[in-house]
């Protein structure tokens, strides 16, 4: 089954802890990550993505886990199923390619969910992509699995 979704926001995050600055468009640099991002520095976590789905699970959840305030995405995916986004899938978003890693967030000790033995949605599927093939992306943009 091929994927097929939507850009449904873009999030730079000029520093650490930042609020982030919601964008119309974004320039992705092949190998570092958006321009402008505190994260966009190469290595395994150049991008950070969440679906439309778990954003609002999320947004709703009565008991907020520590990384629900922590985990901010950089595009917000519309459409595709979260099950379905898998270490080495490859995303053409815009002029874009990304590639999704395997390397996802940890659980932290301190964290209520974590601490309580409750399961966290976010782990395991907290998903950080490579920029392949830079370019523009935006809002709007289709996506599709690039084979």
């Amino acid at each position: 089954m091929a994927l097929h979704g939507t850009v449904i926001r873009l999030v730079r995050y000029a520093a650490k802890g930042s609020g982030g600055e919601a964008a119309d468009q974004a320039l992705l640099i092949e190998g570092h990550g958006m321009e402008g991002d505190f994260h966009a520095d190469g290595g395994l976590r150049q991008i950070s993505l969440l679906t439309e789905e778990e954003r609002k699970q999320i947004d709703s959840s009565d008991v907020q886990g520590l990384c629900f305030g922590r985990y901010r995405e950089n595009i917000l995916l519309g459409g595709i199923p979260p099950a379905a986004l898998v270490p080495g899938t490859r995303l053409k978003a815009g002029e874009a390619v990304l590639e999704i890693g395997d390397a996802r967030k940890r659980c932290f000790e301190e964290c209520p969910l974590f601490s309580g033995g409750q399961g966290c949605f976010l782990a395991g599927r907290s998903l950080f992509a490579r920029v392949l093939r830079g370019g523009n992306i935006h809002i709007g943009d289709h996506i599709e699995e690039e084979w």
